[in-house]
Formats: C-alpha cells, structure tokens, sequence
C-alpha cells in the first residue's frame, strides 16, 4: 500500500503564495494533509482583513477547499484575542488539536486510511505563554510540551491501537539533528531533539516555529519542517510492504509560475500614499541604524514619545538589511517595516534596568579582525540572538566593542545629566517587548498607560497628520 502526507508550517497569512501551494497540493491528492500552526498571523493580507476591514481571512477558505484534515495550535494562533481564535476555529471545517492545552483543544486525531489506524498527535510548544499579549492565554493551561508527548504518544499506541503515530510538534530544535550539537538554549522553547532521543513509538515527526526546511532521518525517526511563509512544503510518501513502513521525505518548493490568487482591494489599500518627507528616510544596509541615529530611527522614537507621552523610547527593527521610509511613503512602507501589530504601550524602569538592557543588546556586537562591527562570533550560544536588539531613543548613549560585555555602556544620559541606577523614567515600548522574553526580565512591567491603536496604525496616522517628515536627530548615539 503507498500513500502520501502533506504538511505545511507557518504559513502566516501569506495566502496569495499559499493559493499556488494549494493548487500544487490538490493536484498530489494526499491521503492526510496537516498544518503545523502559524497559519494566519503574520502578513500584510492578514493585518488588513484583521483589523481593517475585520471580515473572516480567505485563507480559510482556501483551506476549507483544500480538505485539511487537521491543524495544530502554533504560538501565533495565541496573538489573537480569545473570541478572535474561536472565530478561526467556527470557520474551519477541520479540527484544531494541540494535547497540551488540555480542556482547550483536543489532543489529538484518528484517521484509517485503507484499513490502517492512524494517529496525529498535535503539541504546542508551552513557551506561548511567555509571548502572550492579548491575555488569550491568561486562563489556559499548558503542559510541559515534551512531557505531555510522551504520555500522548504512549496513549494513542496502547489505547487507541494506532498503526502509524505522527508527531506534529510548532516547536523545533535545540540541537543539531545529526551532530547534537546546541544551537539553542536548552529552555524549553524547542524541545524537539529530546523527542527523538527519549520518546519511543513517533514514526512520523512534523515540526515547525524555527521556518527551517528540513526532510531528514534521526534516529531512526523520519523528520520534516516544511519552511515557512508558503515557500515550501513537506511530501511525505509512504509505502507498507509485508507490514513494514518506509517513508521518503521530501521538501516541494512553491511553483511561482501557477496563478496567483489576487487581493484587488488589499492591493489598492496597501499602495496609497499616506504622506511624504522632505528625503528618503532609508538605510542600505545592516548595520547602519543598528549602530548610530538615523532619520529613520529617530522617526519611530518620534511617533512613538508623541503618542505616549514617556520620556525614553524603545524600538526593535525587523531583520532587513534593507529598510525605512522612502520620500513617498505608502502604507505598505509601514506595514514592511513595522510588521506585528503590537501595541504601544509606557512602562516604568529605573537607571539600573536601563543599562542592563543596552548591555544585553550591546552583546550582540563585536569588532571583527579588520576592526568593523560584525557579529559576535558566540551571538548563537549562549548570548542573545542576533535579531533581539532594540535603539533607544530620548537618551545619549554609546557603547564601546572593545570592552567585556557587560561592561560596553560607556557614556548614558538623559537631557546632559548622567542616569542614575535609582531613577525611575517613563518608557514607550512594545507589548511583546513587555511580555520580557527572550531573557529580558527588565521589560516585563505592568503598563501605566498604552496607546489606543496598534503601532503600525500609529505610525501610519503620524505619518499622515505629521506630512511632510521633517526630521532633525535629538539624541547621540554611537557604537565603536
């Protein structure tokens, strides 16, 4: 007997791809079909038809259409409120699983295929909490994401008899598949090296959250991650012979040459002009607004201190080497650069949190051997990653490479004055920055106040009400 799995992951709205992907998945007629989670969040579509016009997303649909037979709860699903995810859930015609958020969802999945009992087990990874900023989460249980995989595992083998066990885990890896070696910290985030290694009885493990692409055997246990963003996803082809499994896994790469569902509306939207500036507020490369004041930068400070009101602002930047505001600006120039509907909210830190924050930033860094700002060669492990870096605004600061980490905020003041370790400033920051992950305790603080709008919506009507941008840079800040 031979059939086909499909698994698609983290797709995050980006359905005018995921319309070829469907028609490259439909023309396969998989036996079992199955989304790992992430499946809405994360687009310009998707912010247009959540929060613009607020009717239901024609992924859905599509999805619908296509026939999944299950999708798993990525962390993402969990960035709406909890009346938006039952909404989600109402639309699709197929169950949302994840064994881990027990009374929430259910664990897990059964379907025969010409007689054979398979199981579709679906694990979250339990790190969502720690990102929530809707309170979506507030009044769910998650358990731990490998213990509840053994147990899940173990179940459906004995009690429900299943021949096939899959695994659909949004988690990845700590560890390199084949050499072992970390390329995470082992926090609990990914966990998905440990399932392979002391979890008996997954013939099939589906991952997901890291977008990698991956279609590999680990011991002895077939291993897919379909990629991300609609670019991919995972074929799993399946042949029983004389009672014996064997599994060919691979990744399918999107055919860009298919038509493309087309949005005309969204498009119109995201093309208008909402303002201009009096110069292309831009940057060319990496490391330039990453390692002094920019228009560009100095523009987000600006929104962001007008709608909050604080003393001190915070402002993270997409992982582009290529960005900001040209003269023209449109609404698709904001929701490029500033792409998470996150929310704007002022929190309280004293001197001392202040500088620790940079310092944890400033690890990032380091001088290569020609003298240049490069990254720092441990960035991966164990210092913090490479994207996890926010500018500030409002202060004068530099940071110094040459010094130890820890110890590389050489000068930080506020209007002339140093800042002192038991002052207290007011700080505009974002609601994922303020939930404190990524070993950022200092940001996690009750809000005094927030915003009204998400930030992308802030911008655009500061953008708009500001027009034309005419931006002189206020604070100093240097890296060396």
């Amino acid at each position: 007997m031979k059939f086909t799995i499909i698994a698609t992951s983290d797709i995050h709205g980006h359905t005018e791809r995921f319309s070829q992907l469907a028609q490259m998945i439909a023309a396969r007629q998989p036996a079992l079909l199955i989304d790992n989670g992430d499946f809405l969040q994360g687009s310009h579509l998707s912010y247009y038809y959540d929060y613009i016009v607020e009717k239901q997303h024609p992924q859905i649909e599509l999805a619908n259409k296509l026939g999944y037979d299950v999708a798993v709860f990525g962390n993402h699903e969990f960035n709406y409120s909890s009346e938006k995810i039952q909404s989600i859930r109402d639309a699709c015609s197929f169950p949302w699983i994840a064994a881990n958020i027990p009374g929430f969802a259910q664990p897990y999945v059964i379907k025969e295929i010409n007689g054979l009992r398979i199981a579709v087990i679906g694990i979250t990874t339990h790190f969502t909490k720690n990102w929530d900023e809707c309170e979506s989460t507030k009044h769910l249980h998650f358990e731990n994401a490998f213990e509840c995989a053994i147990k899940t595992v173990k179940h459906v083998r004995e009690i429900e008899q299943a021949q096939l066990v899959i695994l659909s885990y949004h988690g990845g890896f700590e560890r390199d598949l084949h050499s072992g070696h970390l390329i995470d910290l082992e926090q609990g985030e990914n966990e998905g090296y440990r399932m392979l290694q002391e979890i008996e009885g997954i013939d099939l493990f589906i991952t997901g959250h890291q977008h990698l692409e991956i279609a590999t055997v680990a011991n002895g246990v077939t291993v897919v991650q379909p990629g991300a963003n609609a670019h991919c996803f995972a074929q799993i082809d399946v042949t029983i012979e004389h009672g014996t499994f064997s599994f060919e896994p691979s990744i399918v790469q999107v055919d860009s040459t298919l038509k493309i569902q087309s949005f005309p509306q969204f498009d119109a939207w995201k093309k208008q002009p909402i303002g201009t500036a009096d110069r292309a507020l831009t940057y060319a490369d990496f490391f330039t607004p990453r390692t002094k004041m920019t228009a560009y930068t100095q523009t987000l400070h600006n929104m962001q201190l007008h709608y909050t009101g604080a003393q001190i602002s915070v402002i993270e930047l997409p992982y582009h080497s290529q960005g900001g505001f040209p003269q023209r600006i449109t609404r698709e120039d904001v929701l490029h650069n500033l792409p998470r509907a996150n929310r704007l909210l002022v929190i309280q830190m004293t001197g001392a949190e202040i500088r620790r924050a940079i310092e944890q930033n400033a690890a990032v860094f380091a001088l290569n051997d020609q003298g240049e700002i490069d990254f720092s060669m441990a960035v991966y492990y164990p210092e913090p990653q490479p994207y996890i870096y926010d500018l500030w605004g409002g202060i004068d600061y530099t940071i110094d490479l040459r010094q130890q980490t820890g110890q590389r905020v050489t000068k930080l003041t506020f209007e002339g004055n140093p800042i002192q370790d038991n002052e207290i400033f007011e700080v505009a920051v974002n609601s994922y920055r303020a939930t404190g992950a990524h070993q950022l305790p200092m940001f996690q603080k009750q809000p005094i106040r927030e915003a009204d709008k998400f930030i992308p919506d802030l911008m655009m009507d500061y953008i708009e009400q500001t027009s034309p941008l005419t931006i002189q840079i206020k604070n100093e800040f240097q890296m060396k």
